[in-house]
This record gives structure tokens, C-alpha cells and sequence, in this order.
């Protein structure tokens, strides 16, 4: 992939957060509680992985919820990494 890496931890939270986007559709905004044991990741190790993929504009976030959610750029760059066998 010719954008940034990305960590297990972000390579995790994306998946996880393809299968939402997959199962439910575009508008899929799971709340982050219990999105660390859907990603498989610790509570802490998931908050880092969302400030990561925000700071590089990958994935949107709710303050209020708090929830997450794919952008147009994280979905496509998901797809590059699943098609190049997750990096």
C-alpha cells in the first residue's frame, strides 16, 4: 500500500470496523463501548488506535456517543489492505 502503515492495533480496529460497515451499511457508527472487545483489543490500546486513524482522517468520531465510523478515505484504504492481504 502506498499510504502509512498501520500497526496490528489500527489494522484490528479497521477490520472491525469493515465488518460494521459490511453488515449494518455506510452510516455504521458502533459506540466504543464494547468496540474493544469486538476489535479484540484493550480498552486503552483502542483509544490510540481511533486518536491514530483520526489524526490520519480514516475514520470519524462522535464525542458525544463516543462512536466511530469509517470515512470515504478509511473505507478505501481498508479495502487496499484487505486486497493486499491486510499489509
Amino acid at each position: 500500500m502506498s499510504g502509512p502503515p498501520f500497526s496490528e492495533n489500527e489494522r484490528k480496529l479497521l477490520r472491525c470496523l469493515l465488518r460494521f460497515y459490511r453488515e449494518i451499511g455506510p452510516g455504521a457508527t458502533p459506540g466504543l463501548n464494547g468496540l474493544d472487545e469486538e476489535a479484540g483489543l484493550e480498552r486503552w490500546v483502542l483509544s490510540e488506535a481511533v486518536a491514530v486513524l483520526r489524526a490520519k482522517g480514516l475514520i470519524e468520531y462522535w464525542e458525544l456517543q463516543p462512536a466511530v465510523r469509517l470515512s470515504p478515505e478509511g473505507l478505501r484504504a481498508v479495502l487496499r489492505l484487505q486486497e493486499e492481504g491486510w499489509g
